[in-house]
């Protein structure tokens, strides 16, 4: 038995980091010492194949995935409560087979070979963990019959579980990388393993816990399975050493077993699936568990996470026996945060803060363009560096207030998740300190309902508070300034910018920066497709855009393709000094062809900038592939929350 006695001193130390102590000290009583008759019946009929956790000879955790030869349900019978038979067909690169080896053969001991599992049927999201270990195996070449005794069992919360539809699939595995042991500690994790991490969107951590000789009577040494899931690319690998993964923690039960085992033996293993393929990637390595404010320099925004530093790994292709059904996709789970980049991952040049540094942000105005479109600027308390392009990442808990947990949250699953941290693209940089946000409000919004709350307020009752809102001193902590979607990173000056609605912000930056910074002697020819529902702001935001420019630059093309369900009250073109600016307008939406129907000159030499909602940037996307525009040319910038 392991945490039925109560959490051990990993779990309290991480509990305590992450403010759940209180909540959750006497949980550890729905931990179980054996399998109740539901948990016996899921997994010996429903579960077609099972993740599940070992050691090898040096007593780094592995993962591995057992499975029947046929990729069917029934490869696991359990004769009583307290035990599994696992008859599984094992593959070649599997580390299950080597960590067999390492501990020899023949009966186990609870101390030879320590295992756990976790079942999943990722087509109803049900789930259930167990742990225990082998105490008998019989191997005949790639087929393997472990007894497994089973001394904890807990049924699982779904909330980031990916729904598919998964069916048998005949294999033929291939062991493509197979290096258990990095001894350089400068070796990168090769290309395919990265790309295979970050086309991801769920991973299997295995995790153990090594009991001191003082504790093992009441806490004694295991190890744990897990699932982690979220959108597609959660999980990143560091650019900087291209070896340590970086895995965002969730808000979950808070039991945080997983968790605790690092926190108290700092390693881990990760396992992902490709089930479109079936290849299979195992890694395992030095794990540490970060929480803000120093989890804010790896990853701005994400105030919990695990670095694991590969010290081994194996891929396998072709490996696992079952595949999602063809034509289908996997169904996200709507727990799952929008994805956050690593600091890594931004320019070199970006300017970036964390709490440390106790810059904050206070709100000196507010401009109204319509009920639910406004700018508000903000004055820094430090200097700060900014290019035309870049978000300011913002935490706004001090206006808010922190989010009381919640397990689940079916009317609102977002809220889950929401630690109060926004990112918003910057519309207009004023000076060293000083940038405006433009913000539409998003119904149902935490931070923009109350934001556009407040100006409703002021409009009624203090309107002169627009002009100069210092006297409300509502300050907010300024995480940082980040984002590569900046135009001091184009190679060419001919461009292509598709805008979706209030997507239009970072060219309202952009504009300014080539006006009057970034354009002396230099020629500029700008397309930009907008489509909005409001023309007259749109187009009154870029004129004012336009304004900031220096007289002697005869050298700037702007052309506007406006698509709009009503067309402008005003027809008339932006004028600007220094820009050549010619307006078109078009009825409906942006859609397939329409870069070919615009006859947009040369737009597969054009470097192309998008920015909008998913819907917009998926018909964008979709435009710019059809004229031959290559992906590489193509920045992305869309709306997360």
């Amino acid at each position: 038995m392991t945490a039925l006695y109560g959490w051990h001193r990993g779990e309290r130390a991480i509990q305590q980091k992450l403010g759940h102590s209180g909540p959750v000290s006497n949980q550890y009583t729905a931990v179980r010492s054996a399998l109740d008759e539901q948990h016996r019946e899921f997994h010996t009929t429903r579960l077609p194949f099972v993740p599940v956790t070992t050691l090898d000879g040096e007593g780094r955790p592995w993962g591995s995935i057992l499975a029947g030869s046929a990729g069917e349900p029934g490869f696991i019978n359990s004769s009583d409560w307290e035990r599994l038979e696992i008859r599984a067909k094992l593959w070649p690169g599997d580390p299950v087979l080597t960590n067999m080896q390492d501990r020899g053969s023949g009966t186990y001991s609870d101390t030879d070979l320590l295992l756990a599992g976790i079942g999943i049927e990722f087509s109803t999201r049900r789930r259930n963990k167990f742990a225990g270990y082998v105490d008998g195996v019989e191997q005949s070449g790639e087929d393997v019959s472990l007894q497994v005794r089973v001394n904890e069992a807990i049924g699982n919360c779904p909330k980031y579980i990916n729904i598919r539809e998964l069916l048998p699939s005949v294999t033929r595995p291939v062991v493509t990388h197979d290096q258990r042991h990095i001894f350089d500690s400068q070796e990168r994790l090769p290309e395919v393993v990265t790309d295979f991490i970050h086309q991801s969107d769920t991973t299997f951590i295995g995790t153990t816990y090594r009991a001191t000789k003082e504790e093992e009577r009441r806490y004694p040494s295991h190890v744990g399975m897990n699932q982690r899931g979220g959108r597609r690319g959660f999980v990143r690998v560091r650019p900087s050493d291209g070896r340590t993964v970086v895995l965002p923690d969730y808000s979950g039960n808070r039991y945080m077993s997983s968790l605790g085992n690092i926190e108290a033996t700092p390693l881990a293993s990760l396992t992902f699936v490709n089930f479109r393929t079936g290849d299979v990637l195992y890694l395992t390595g030095e794990a540490r568990n970060v929480v803000a404010p120093e989890a804010y320099r790896i990853m701005p925004g994400q105030r919990a996470l695990t670095t694991i530093f590969v010290t081994g790994y194996v891929l396998v292709t072709d490996a696992l026996p079952v595949r999602e059904r063809p034509g289908t996709l996997p169904i996200q789970s709507p727990y799952s945060p929008p994805i956050r980049l690593l600091a890594d991952e931004l320019s070199t040049s970006t300017s970036r803060f964390t709490p440390d540094d106790n810059t904050t942000a206070l709100l000196t105005s507010i401009r109204i363009h319509n009920p639910s479109l406004a700018t508000f600027t903000f004055k820094a308390s430090s200097d700060i560096t900014c290019q035309a392009g870049q978000a300011a990442i913002l935490d706004f808990t001090s206006l808010l207030g922190a989010v009381a947990y919640q397990h689940m949250a079916a009317s609102k699953p977002s809220s889950v998740n929401d630690d109060r941290v926004r990112t918003w693209t910057i519309s207009q940089i004023h000076g060293p300190r000083e940038f405006s946000l433009t913000m539409r409000e998003k119904q149902g919004g935490a931070v923009t309902g109350t934001l556009f709350s407040i100006v409703r307020q002021l409009q009624a009752r203090r309107p002169d508070l627009l002009q100069d809102a210092t006297p409300m001193q509502l300050s907010l902590s300024l995480i940082g300034i980040s984002g590569e979607f900046v135009i001091g990173h184009a190679s060419s000056k001919k461009l292509l910018w598709l805008a979706g609605g209030v997507g239009v912000t970072p060219f309202l930056s952009m504009l300014r920066w080539i006006g009057f910074e970034g354009a002396a002697g230099e020629e500029w020819d700008i397309v930009l497709v907008l489509s909005t529902r409001e023309p007259d702001v749109m187009l009154s935001l870029i004129s004012e855009a336009l304004q900031v420019s220096e007289k002697r630059a005869e050298n700037r093309w702007l052309r506007i393709d406006l698509f709009s369900q009503e067309p402008p009250n005003h027809l008339d073109s932006p004028k600007a000094a220094g820009w050549d600016v010619e307006l078109q307008l078009h009825s409906g939406r942006v859609g397939k062809g329409v870069l070919r129907d615009l006859s947009v000159e040369g737009p597969i030499h054009r470097e192309v900038f998008i920015c909008g909602p998913e819907s917009f940037e998926s018909a964008a996307l979709q435009a710019a592939s059809d004229v031959g525009v290559p992906t590489a040319r193509v920045r992305r910038e869309n709306f997360a929350f």
